[in-house]
């Protein structure tokens, strides 16, 4: 074919006067050389270097596949393999899931020279080097997208061919369109034996199977990937027949087609061997590798460490009417239900006193986004989709955006639900089952539920659902606490911007030490309790300084008036209800220092005790001040000099849930002694270990 290529080779001839000269029974560069003759050099010595056909044909010969392909427009690739067929590789990548970032290489499967061969992940990878240094050409089904970027993570200093074809866009020239298979069955070709049932999903899940002793599943991985080479080999071949039909080429050109047509054998023997021999059998060895999920659940919570954990996960659905997987996880133990409305939710959930709640369900709304629903009327600028979602997008992890059709409702109930817990001071974080499944390495529900169900127990994680039928919505309950595992354990990342909630995901590589060894202390307490006092002394004892009506004043100072507290209290119920305390909670750790121990001074709703928490997980202690009401209202009327009684201040909305707090209080500390001994108890406090506080 190539011998037959003007367009490029020869100054300016594009397809339109390729097809001309071919028209005109010019089918050869040697038949182009006779009836355009090119005009004698007056150097002779330089004629040969001067003729770009002389250039094509000495790249020719010398099999320099890399000259055409850099000579010849990417759409006119194809033409090379059917000069160099045995030059071609197919080649196609199996693999634990679809993100390069968290996903690895099972198996690499080729054939060369009508040869089959396969590199199982863990044996020695020479022969697939040595195939892709010899070979020019690689065609794959949709490699430039998956298989070649996989390849060039999985396998350091790996060489490629110079030439790539893809078919999945070469069919599309021809009007095929969708995946490897759906193409095959249009063409006509016939997959046979079990591996023609198998789906491209079920691919993780044979390595799984092999991964766990059988070899029978690595056995059919292999057939399933021998398939779909010969299946690229097929579809090359009918594209290809399809191409040169629609472009009018002659068939004296193209009588080489079709080239891969000879179908390659596969020949499986069990046991080990280090390279197919020469008869090209494939070995199959045992596995020796990890099984499992790459980090356990006693890693994340340890027993010397801490106490036994309680984490609540919800698998939300859209729907009261559809029942809502629900899990609490107490240490390792895992206790599953299905419930429905929001108020089964909530009291299950408030029964349980956990220390976080992790939710399957979008929980914010796109940035500049005020509803859920289509009538926003920022629904066109702002779009559908958060932050988070284009992350894991980008990292190859399939995620539906927050707010297409499908998914409003839910995320609707998902924020209303979040924002009752916290509103009762319960900690909530935004999970994603499915991304924590393929970060630690557990097949999805979607692929195989008895799968899932093991990987969770392979992780640590013991109850019920291993012994009796449950749904799959419980199983990805359990994950959302397993998240909230991570998350209390600091093995984490939070995707988010400000204006969005944060997506959080397992960070398997994180260290955990900054954010266990923290030390984050909020004081609540009603007036005059002595809340600054302990503040300010931890604050001379290297802890950061920060109060919440400081951030009140910071917002409402008018040429450097000190604010009344009246005024500030005003001013605080105005921002709770337009902005809510999580804004206000923003604001205040923005005066913060990212590192270092922090005191945080007058925390007033529990919507703050569960922000914090959110903010600084288990680092974060919560010392509820108290004392005597007559004492507190000596306190108060020494100190203060507005015009306002004790009574009017304490009963203002903006205190009228610090009662609250103290239920939700890690330590509670009484002030009705003196200073010395107050001080001393918070001299004691400022060095409490996290474990104890834990156990509070």
């Amino acid at each position: 074919m190539l011998r037959s290529t003007f367009q490029y080779l020869v100054r300016g001839i594009n397809p339109e006067r390729e097809a001309k000269l071919w028209e005109d029974g010019i089918h050869s560069w040697e038949e182009f050389d006779i009836q355009h003759p090119i005009q004698q050099s007056l150097f002779p010595e330089f004629q040969e270097h001067s003729s770009p056909l002389a250039s094509s044909r000495t790249a020719l010969m010398a099999g320099d596949v890399a000259f055409f392909a850099n000579t010849l427009k990417p759409r006119e690739h194809f033409r090379i393999p059917l000069e160099f067929p045995e030059k071609t590789l197919f080649l196609d990548i199996e693999t634990t899931g679809l993100s390069r970032h968290y996903d690895v290489i099972t198996l690499v499967g080729w054939s060369y020279q009508d040869r089959y061969h396969a590199c199982i992940r863990g044996q020695d990878d020479n022969a697939l080097r040595t195939a892709l240094i010899d070979a020019k050409i690689v065609v794959t089904f949709n490699g430039s997208i998956f298989d070649l970027p996989f390849l060039r993570i999985g396998f350091s200093d790996l060489e490629l061919p110079p030439v790539h074809i893809d078919l999945r866009f070469l069919a599309k020239r021809v009007g095929l369109s969708g995946g490897q298979k759906a193409i095959e069955e249009i063409l006509g070709f016939k997959r046979r034996g079990v591996a023609s049932e198998i789906k491209g999903e079920a691919a993780p899940v044979l390595w799984h199977r092999y991964r766990r002793g059988d070899i029978e599943a690595l056995k059919l991985l292999i057939e399933y990937n021998h398939y779909d080479i010969e299946g690229m080999r097929y579809i090359f071949d009918k594209v290809v027949s399809k191409l040169l039909k629609m472009n009018n080429v002659p068939k004296r050109i193209c009588h080489k087609v079709p080239v891969f047509s000879k179908p390659s054998t596969l020949r499986l023997v069990n046991g080990e061997h280090h390279s197919n021999d020469e008869n090209n059998l494939i070995f199959l060895p045992a596995y020796r590798g990890p099984i499992g999920p790459s980090i356990s659940l006693k890693e994340l919570l340890p027993e010397n460490k801490f106490c036994d954990n309680k984490i609540v996960g919800i698998d939300l659905t859209g729907s009261a009417a559809r029942p809502t997987g629900w899990c609490l996880l107490e240490g390792k133990s895992a206790s599953t239900t299905c419930l429905g409305t929001d108020e089964e939710l909530i009291q299950a959930t408030l029964q349980s006193s956990p220390h976080v709640v992790s939710i399957d369900s979008p929980l914010s709304l796109p940035r500049g986004r005020i509803s859920a629903f289509d009538d926003d009327p920022g629904r066109k600028e702002f779009g559908i989709m958060r932050y988070c979602e284009r992350v894991l997008k980008k990292r190859g992890i399939n995620v539906y955006p927050a707010l297409i059709p499908s998914m409003q409702r839910l995320t609707d109930r998902g924020i209303k639900l979040a924002a009752e817990f916290r509103a009762r001071g319960i900690p909530v974080i935004e999970s994603y089952p499915g991304a924590a499944q393929d970060i630690m390495g557990i097949p999805r529900k979607r692929a195989s539920l008895e799968m899932l169900r093991q990987g969770l127990n392979e992780f640590g994680v013991t109850g019920e659902f291993l012994e009796r039928q449950v749904s799959h919505d419980e199983l990805d309950a359990i994950t959302a606490a397993i998240v909230g595992a991570f998350f209390w354990g600091g093995r984490f990342e939070a995707l988010g911007i400000e204006e969005e909630e944060a997506l959080i995901i397992p960070d398997l590589a994180r260290d955990p030490k900054a954010w266990v060894e923290r030390r984050v202390i909020g004081i609540s307490g009603p007036l005059a309790a002595g809340k600054t006092t302990a503040a300010r002394y931890l604050e001379n004892s290297g802890y950061a300084y920060t109060r919440y009506s400081m951030v009140l004043e910071s917002l409402r100072t008018v040429g450097g008036a000190k604010q009344s507290r009246p005024e500030l209290q005003e001013f605080g119920s105005e921002i709770h209800i337009r902005y809510g305390q999580r804004w206000l909670g923003r604001r205040l750790l923005e005066s913060l220092p990212k590192e270092g121990s922090l005191v945080i001074d007058g925390l007033r709703f529990p919507d703050d005790h569960a922000f914090l928490i959110e903010c600084f997980g288990p680092a974060f202690l919560h010392v509820h001040v108290t004392a005597q009401d007559n004492i507190r209202e000596v306190r108060f009327l020494d100190r203060e000099t507005s015009q306002q009684g004790f009574i009017q201040s304490e009963c203002h909305p903006v205190e009228s849930r610090v009662k609250e707090l103290r239920n939700l209080a890690h330590i509670e500390v009484v002030n009705d002694a003196t200073l010395e001994s107050f001080e001393h108890r918070i001299a004691v406090l400022g060095r409490i270990s996290r474990e104890t506080k834990s156990c509070q």
